[in-house]
């Protein structure tokens, strides 16, 4: 075996054991956030059915996922490791099997679907600003192109998806989608760092720490997926096997910060459309309203400026 079969095997073992760990802690996140949903004084009705069935929808497409990476790694290394070529040789003629195509079907769905979640939020975050996410909106669409025309391509008969069309198709793909969240990651986050800094003199530490202190920001702003992706795309361009291990962690974020913001959304501290003119007028009057449309109203006691 090759050296770099032999990493890309690797690459793949380390992949898997990660993102089933992740996907451990997103089953507990979407039982709490579902609970938390269920038992909440919401007067929306339908913002908790959305959050919950979106929440769900994701966490049947990582089950989707995951399964097919599981199906493949027994195949390759238990059921079928005699075959002529071994598990190399099985990787290369498999690609475009069935269950593998439809776990890239659903990573490429549970993208669009958080992408489209990032850009709701951006909206949100820049008080229902429309021109701040025309740009956002038309990248997620060329984005949505591509992962579709990725999977198309992938079901073809001895495919790659490290190889040929297919990879260009899964580059443009990712190139893309990374853009997207780069761009709504530096809006969110200097939305949020600009009201940190606004907040500091008239919201008491709690309230700061809740809403725009550093866990709050790295939630919002999707930043450590970003990053990752980031990642993801320098190792898919430059074809190491790395990549691999790379990729198929990336596609467990996908879900995870989602997974993340419904949680700040559940327990009512996330960020909603009144936010921003709130704290500006907590500046001007001392009194910090929170009213979110996922959670019933509050009212807190803030320092006065």
């Amino acid at each position: 075996m090759a050296s770099t079969e032999l990493a890309t095997e690797r690459a793949m073992y380390v992949g898997n054991t990660i993102s089933t760990a992740v996907y451990g802690g997103n089953l507990f996140l979407y039982t709490y956030s579902t609970h938390l949903l269920v038992t909440s004084k919401i007067k929306q009705v339908q913002h908790r059915i959305f959050y919950i069935c979106f929440g769900g929808i994701l966490l049947l497409l990582f089950t989707i996922s995951i399964a097919s990476n599981n199906a493949f790694c027994e195949l390759m290394w238990i059921e079928r490791r005699n075959d002529p070529g071994g598990p190399p040789a099985f990787f290369a003629a498999n690609s475009a099997a069935w269950y593998n195509v439809f776990g890239t079907s659903a990573v490429c769905l549970t993208n669009m679907m958080t992408d489209g979640l990032l850009l709701y939020r951006c909206y949100i975050i820049w008080e229902s600003r429309l021109p701040v996410i025309v740009i956002p909106a038309i990248i997620y669409l060329g984005s949505a192109t591509m992962a579709i025309m990725m999977v198309i391509e992938s079901a073809m008969p001895m495919t790659n998806l490290w190889q040929g069309l297919t990879a260009q198709f899964g580059i443009s793909w990712v190139a893309l989608t990374v853009s997207f969240n780069i761009i709504v990651t530096t809006l969110i986050f200097s939305r949020l760092l600009f009201f940190y800094r606004r907040a500091r003199s008239v919201l008491d530490d709690e309230q700061r720490s809740l809403y725009t202190g550093i866990m709050a920001i790295l939630v919002e702003s999707s930043l450590p997926f970003t990053i990752l992706g980031i990642a993801c795309l320098v190792t898919y361009i430059q074809g190491i096997p790395s990549a691999t291990a790379v990729e198929i962690v990336w596609a467990a974020f996908v879900v995870l910060t989602p997974q993340l913001i419904i949680l700040r959304v559940a327990s009512g501290v996330a960020w909603s459309k009144d936010m921003a003119s709130n704290i500006t007028r907590t500046a001007l009057h001392g009194t910090f309203h929170h009213n979110s449309s996922s959670t019933s109203s509050s009212n807190m006691n803030s320092k006065n400026p």
